[in-house]
Parts: C-alpha cells; sequence; structure tokens
C-alpha cells in the first residue's frame, strides 16, 4: 500500500480550499506547522472526505486550546486516533457518555437481549437486539421491556 501525504489525499478526495477555512485561525508559523505535520500523518489513513475534513476542524479547535504533542498517535489506528482526538476535544461529551454508558447497562434488559451503547451524531443511546420466536417470547419482552422503562426514570 502506498502512503498518501496530505496534498494526494487532498486532490483525490476533492477538498477545495473553501473546505479548509477553518484554517484560517490558524495564526501562527508553530500553529501551522503542527497542524501540517498531523494532517500528512492523516492522510496516511485515507479516511473520506468528510471523516478527513471533520478530523482536521477538531486537530485545528486542538491546536487553538493549545494542545500539540497529544495530536499525533503511536498507534496505527485510525479508529482509535480519531476518538482520541474527539475526546480530547470534547471531554464533557466523553464523561458523559461514559455515565449514560454505565446507566444503559445496568438497565434489567430483557433476558438474551443484546445491548450496544453508541453515539449517533450528537445523541447518545442504546442499540438493542432482540430474538423473538412466538408469541409467549413476545409477551416477555414486553413485560421485561416496561420493567426497563420504570428503571429508566
Amino acid at each position: 500500500m502506498d502512503t498518501m501525504n496530505f496534498n494526494s489525499w487532498s486532490l483525490e478526495k476533492k477538498i477545495k480550499p473553501t473546505d479548509l477555512v477553518f484554517t484560517q485561525a490558524l495564526k501562527t508559523e508553530l500553529q501551522r506547522d503542527l497542524f501540517n505535520r498531523v494532517s500528512e500523518q492523516m492522510a496516511e489513513h485515507n479516511p473520506s472526505f468528510s471523516e478527513g475534513l471533520q478530523f482536521l476542524e477538531q486537530i485545528t479547535d486542538l491546536i487553538l486550546m493549545g494542545y500539540n504533542d497529544e495530536l499525533f498517535t503511536e498507534q496505527p489506528s485510525w479508529t482509535r486516533w480519531k476518538e482520541k482526538i474527539h475526546e480530547l476535544r470534547f471531554p464533557l461529551t466523553k464523561s458523559r457518555d461514559e455515565k449514560l454508558k454505565i446507566k444503559f447497562e445496568s438497565l434489567p434488559w430483557p433476558a438474551g437481549s443484546k445491548i450496544k451503547f453508541e453515539r449517533r451524531g450528537d445523541r447518545a443511546g442504546v442499540e438493542v437486539k432482540l430474538y423473538i420466536s412466538n408469541e409467549a417470547d413476545l409477551t416477555k419482552i414486553l413485560a421485561s421491556l416496561e420493567r426497563v422503562q420504570k428503571a429508566f426514570n
């Protein structure tokens, strides 16, 4: 796999200067250099257009907030690096999500159900998978979900 640099990534994803307007907030040479180094490292992971821009916007915010070495990754995982940057940029959201995840996981979900905490945009919640093979299963699950509803409040 060829390593991609930022210019190649920008051309491939059809990034326009207006897409990077947020970088105009970087005023010092040090800030711009840091942005360039992180963007080069990001391009090696070849994220999608929207993932890349979101990441670069968060990086710009973090640079302006005074972060520097924390922006780089030693792990090769794009997913983990993205999560780390998001956690640095939105520490209160991370904290609230952890508390909410614990609350959701402690609810009395129906036996055999699979729950998965996740964030979708600006909303956090839980995905629930249930298996129903007959009417009796459905009746039990509905009763169990009513217990979940009561415990939720």
